[in-house]
C-alpha cells in the first residue's frame, strides 16, 4: 500500500469510516476475518477460545493476528505473558476494530433484510397531540424488528395528514378525527384520546366548585387550529373570547402563563398538574373527561411491506389501556 493511502486509512479507522476504507482498498488488505479474530481474541483473552468461538483452528487465528500486526505495523498482543494481553497499541486500536466489524455485520444484516422485501425507509406523520409515551415505546420495538428500515417521524395537524398520505409523503399516519371521512386513504379506528379542561392555579375558574358551560363562556378560551385557519370540530368552542395556536404544546404554555382555559390531551398536562402549573377544572356539564377518536391513516389500494404491515397491526394496541 502506498504511504499516502496508509495515512488516509489510519484517519478513516480513527473516524470509523468503513466505506472509505473499502474504497481505498484498506479493508481488503486487512480482511474482516483478521479484524474479527482480533476482536474475539481481545474479548475472550485467549487465542484458543477465539478459535473455538469462530470455528477455526488455533493456528489459523494466530496467523490472522500475526498478519494483521504486519499490515498495521503495530504489535497488538504481548505474547510474553501466560495469556496474550493487549499492548498499548492494541488497546487503542480495539475500539476501531470493533466498530468496523459491527458496521460490516450491520451491512450484511441490512442486505439480507432488503432481500426479504423489508422497506428501506418508512415515513410516519403524527398529530402532535398523539406523541404519547406508548408511541415511542412502539417505535422502539419497531426498530428492534426492522433495524435496516430507516424511520422518519414528522408532525402535522390532523386535518393535513390525509393529504400528506394521499401525496405519498408518508405511508402511515395517526390523527384525531372529527366525524368527517377524508377520501383516498384507508382509515382504522384505534381508540380514544382523553382531554382535560385545565387552567392556571390563579385563574378565577379554579375558585368555582362546579364549573358550568356559562362559567367557561365568561373567560378566554385557548383553541387549536391549523396555520391555514382550519378549525377542527372535535373540541367544543364555548367562549366568545379566544386565543389560537396550531400546536397543543404552545396552548399548554399559554395556559401555564394564565392566558386562559383550554382543553388539552391528558397525557400532555399530567406533569404540569403534578407540579401545580395547571389545575384540572371540575366541569359539571356533559362528560367530565372529553375524549376524541384516533384514526390510523394509510394509503388506499397500495401494497404494504412487512414493516408497514407490522406497524399497522401493532398500533391497534396503542390505546388498549
Amino acid at each position: 500500500m502506498k504511504k499516502f493511502s496508509k495515512r488516509i486509512a489510519y484517519y478513516c479507522i480513527r473516524n470509523y469510516d468503513v466505506e472509505k476504507l473499502i474504497t481505498i482498498g484498506f479493508i481488503d488488505m486487512l480482511s474482516l476475518q483478521q479484524l474479527k479474530a482480533f476482536v474475539m481474541c481481545a474479548e475472550l483473552g485467549s487465542f484458543s477460545a477465539a478459535a473455538r468461538r469462530l470455528g477455526k483452528a488455533q493456528s489459523v487465528i494466530s496467523q490472522a493476528i500475526a498478519n494483521l500486526e504486519i499490515d498495521l505495523g503495530q504489535p497488538l498482543f504481548d505474547r510474553n505473558t501466560r495469556k496474550p494481553t493487549l499492548t498499548e497499541q492494541g488497546q487503542k486500536l480495539l475500539a476501531h476494530a470493533q466498530a468496523t466489524v459491527l458496521q460490516s455485520q450491520e451491512l450484511e444484516f441490512a442486505a439480507k433484510s432488503l432481500a426479504t422485501g423489508n422497506e428501506s425507509e418508512l415515513r410516519i406523520v403524527v398529530d402532535p397531540a398523539l406523541l404519547l409515551p406508548q408511541l415511542y415505546e412502539l417505535l422502539e420495538v419497531f426498530c428492534q424488528h426492522f433495524p435496516a428500515t430507516s424511520l422518519i417521524l414528522n408532525v402535522a395537524n390532523s386535518d393535513d395528514i390525509p393529504n400528506i398520505i394521499n401525496k405519498q409523503d408518508a405511508q402511515f399516519g395517526l390523527m384525531l378525527i372529527d366525524g368527517s371521512m377524508p377520501a383516498g386513504v384507508e382509515l382504522g379506528l384505534l381508540g380514544q384520546l382523553p382531554f382535560y379542561v385545565v387552567a392556571h392555579p390563579n385563574h378565577p375558574l379554579t375558585q368555582v366548585s362546579s364549573v358550568t358551560r356559562s362559567d367557561l363562556a365568561k373567560y378566554r378560551q385557548l383553541l387549536v387550529r391549523s396555520a391555514e385557519g382550519n378549525m377542527p370540530v372535535f373540541l367544543p368552542e364555548i367562549s366568545p373570547k379566544k386565543f389560537w395556536s396550531n400546536d397543543f404544546e404552545a396552548l399548554k404554555h399559554m395556559a401555564e402563563h394564565n392566558f386562559g382555559w383550554c382543553y388539552l390531551p391528558a397525557h400532555m398536562v399530567e406533569a404540569s398538574m403534578k407540579s401545580e402549573k395547571l389545575v384540572r377544572l371540575p366541569v359539571s356539564f356533559d362528560i367530565k373527561t372529553w375524549t376524541i377518536p384516533v384514526d390510523r391513516v394509510m394509503p388506499i389500494n397500495t401494497s404494504k411491506g412487512p414493516a408497514l404491515q407490522w406497524l399497522a397491526e401493532a398500533s391497534e394496541n396503542l390505546f388498549s389501556s
